[in-house]
């Protein structure tokens, strides 16, 4: 049989759990603008009803419920809106990471500008062109020394900016690398934290949260998959093996053996096996840096580098074929226009310069062409005369025929792409060839974060409508448990009077 106090208890059950409602609201309120913060929700459940079923149970005409009270304090999440997240922001961090890189490239390419390559080597053409002109004048042999000089200095500006850049990557990676770390254990300590509290059956929301939004940021930054175990705790897993497991953490490390270290485990002490990493932003830094690949490197950096060495190479290669054929002003023949300044056989944008002894006396400087003096003449009977190997050459010091020659060359088919198919290029289509691909390759970065940056955001506002805060919404809710409070309390004091009644007054009568 009921007591006399039962309607009283329902409502203080009632009046608990609307304070409660109340309480799960204002938190809510307060944190609306709380980056990562997930909308809770008071979960209403009625209490076990009166009486429990049993063999030699009270009979009567039914059961009589006993009131209300909160089961849970849910977290408004999504878990398929929590993975396209973290799956398409890899992808965004990836796209990042390659434009950031891409615009210092264009930045050190600068062009189209008066100081960029393209312009420095039309200088030089046209510098070649008025010494085929004059080839006897000193200051046009001096123009064509200068203006070959700004084109070495120009292609060894590029190749140290990039080395630079490749410099400035590798920092950017490890402490990004750095800050990773950092995450896994902020990570493996709030899995700590949330055992400790959930064992005892309670539900760690805001630690949750805070935990959420650190696997947000670090699925940005790498490859990760995450998986959440019985206990509360989530396993984070990186190429296969666990960055974060439980209450512990693994870190990650750059290699420092050579300008492109790559990424390890810190228990790896032989470095003998890298991650594989496939997206994020390091990936993006990675492949734009550069990366070990058989015997040699791949990445956008290593490519333009090579492609700059072909230029600088073939150019250097055809001038100097031409140059040493022809002769100086006082006969000086076979010298190469461009050298390498640590003098190895290979000439590369990184190394390619102007040869000092031509700097030293631009008499020097091949313009005239070599004729062979005829078997029956006599080398005496010209002025300028030269025996090489036994054989008589002489020249004409207004001769510009073979500085002409060297002006066509920026015309002429001479860089060579080794390949199955050999292809040949001449140095303006070739480089209008490298700045085409750089444009295209920031174009598409460009484009690829414009599109991931508006998929994202679609994706955070279908995630804010589920865990987000809505005030308005909030607002409603806190007047409905206001009236209900309300309620509850009248209600007591409705039973207060019955109470009362039968307390203090029942059984007066005839007294």
């Amino acid at each position: 049989m009921r007591s006399t106090f039962f309607g009283i208890e329902i409502g203080l059950r009632s009046l608990r759990t609307q304070q409660r409602s109340l309480d799960v609201t204002s938190h809510n309120i307060a944190n609306a603008n709380t980056p990562g913060y997930t909308r809770q929700e008071a979960i209403m459940v009625t209490t076990p009803p009166y009486p429990v079923p049993s063999l030699d149970g009270y009979i009567g005409t039914g059961q009589i419920g006993t009131g209300v009270q909160i089961s849970e304090i849910r977290r408004m999440r999504d878990r398929f809106l929590d993975f396209q997240m973290r799956n398409e922001s890899k992808i965004l961090g990836y796209w990042e990471a390659q434009q950031d890189a891409l615009e210092k490239i264009e930045g050190i390419i600068n062009e189209p500008s008066d100081s960029g390559l393209r312009s420095i080597m039309e200088d030089f053409w046209i510098a070649l062109d008025e010494l085929a002109k004059d080839p006897e004048s000193l200051a046009a042999r001096s123009l064509v020394l200068e203006t070959g000089r700004s084109l070495a200095d120009a292609f060894n500006h590029i190749d140290t900016q990039l080395t630079e850049l490749v410099n400035d990557l590798n920092r950017n990676l490890k402490v990004l690398v750095d800050d990773i770390n950092s995450m896994a254990r902020q990570i493996a300590d709030l899995n700590m934290q949330i055992l400790k509290v959930e064992v005892s059956g309670a539900r760690a929301n805001d630690l949750r949260d805070k935990r959420d939004l650190l696997v947000d940021r670090l699925a940005k930054a790498i490859d990760i998959k995450v998986v959440e175990n019985e206990n509360g705790t989530i396993t984070v897993n990186v190429s296969g093996r666990a960055l974060v497991q439980g209450e512990s953490a693994n870190e990650l490390v750059v290699g420092n053996s050579d300008d492109y270290p790559e990424i390890y485990w810190q228990d790896d002490q032989s470095r003998s096996y890298p991650l594989t990493i496939s997206a994020g932003t390091v990936r993006g830094i990675i492949d734009a840096r550069g990366y070990k690949q058989g015997d040699g490197l791949a990445g956008f950096i290593p490519a333009l580098r090579k492609q700059l060495d072909i230029l600088a190479e073939g150019i250097a290669k055809a001038f100097n074929e031409i140059h040493r054929e022809g002769a100086g002003l006082n006969g000086d023949t076979g010298l190469d226009f461009f050298v390498s300044k640590d003098g190895s056989d290979s000439i590369t944008a990184g190394n390619i310069a102007v040869n000092q002894v031509l700097l030293a006396d631009p008499s020097k400087l091949a313009a005239a062409e070599l004729r062979p003096i005829p078997p029956g003449d006599n080398p005496d009977d010209y002025e300028n005369k030269v025996e090489l190997e036994g054989t008589w050459y002489t020249w004409d010091t207004g001769d510009g025929s073979i500085a002409l020659k060297l002006a066509k060359l920026k015309e002429a088919q001479i860089i060579k792409i080794n390949s199955s198919q050999e292809q040949l290029f001449s140095p303006n289509d070739y480089y209008n060839a490298i700045i085409g691909e750089l444009g295209v390759t920031a174009q598409q970065a460009y484009r690829m974060v414009e599109n991931q940056e508006l998929l994202v955001s679609q994706i955070e506002n279908n995630r804010l409508a589920v865990s987000g805060v809505s005030l308005d919404e909030e607002m409603v809710n806190m007047i409905r448990f206001q009236h209900a409070y309300n309620a509850a309390a009248r209600l007591i004091t409705a039973m207060d009077e019955m109470i009362d009644l039968i307390i203090n007054r029942m059984g007066l009568v005839g007294r």
